[in-house]
């Protein structure tokens, strides 16, 4: 079997502990509260990667390093490899160790972003169209990668709340766009 077949396989699950009620209770309702925080804040930091170049784009239209056309294709490929994505990273989720799945789009998605700002950075020394092609390219790839967050949390939280708590804790679990949309204009700007 090879590395990625082993990294991201399903881990074991972790034996029973012998604990009363009253600390099974306990473990399993501070259990649920790690997974519930991390599927929110993790989802959220995905949308500051998904959303750094919205922040951006008037700095670099305004420095005249892209146009308008070049910044909208760009942007097209995100949608585009995020819609593809978002089916077939999925499906995989439902077969991966979702805490290694939903941390390796985080990852890949945080070092697209940080490519392109430094390409970026060196927009004086380097053509245009290198940085155009770069760009659409690094944003592609950071659209595949985004579509690696959504399905591991939701997992995640299905797993852990039952239906009749799912909708309330999906609804708070939503508030991760809006949360990751102000920590883009924090962390970015």
């Amino acid at each position: 079997m090879n590395f990625l077949t082993r990294f991201y396989r399903i881990s074991s699950p972790v034996p029973r502990r012998q604990l009363d009620p009253a600390q099974e209770q306990k473990l399993y309702k501070r259990l649920r509260l790690q997974a519930f925080i991390a599927a929110t804040l993790g989802y959220s930091l995905y949308y500051v990667c998904r959303t750094s170049l919205n922040v951006m784009k008037k700095p670099i239209l305004d420095s005249g390093t892209l146009d308008a056309t070049q910044v909208g294709v760009i942007s097209s490929a995100l949608l585009f490899a995020y819609a593809v994505g978002k089916f077939v990273n999925g499906f995989i989720a439902d077969y991966c160790n979702i805490k290694r799945f939903m941390a390796t789009g985080l990852i890949v998605s945080a070092v697209a972003n940080m490519l392109m700002g430094a390409l970026g950075v060196a927009h004086s020394v380097i053509p245009t169209a290198v940085i155009f092609i770069s760009f659409a390219v690094m944003w592609g790839l950071n659209g595949w990668a985004q579509s690696m967050g959504a399905p591991p949390a939701i997992i995640s939280l299905s797993r852990w709340y039952p239906l009749k708590e799912r909708g309330t804790y999906y609804g708070f679990f939503s508030a991760s766009h809006n949360l990751g949309e102000f920590f883009s204009f924090i962390f970015v700007g």
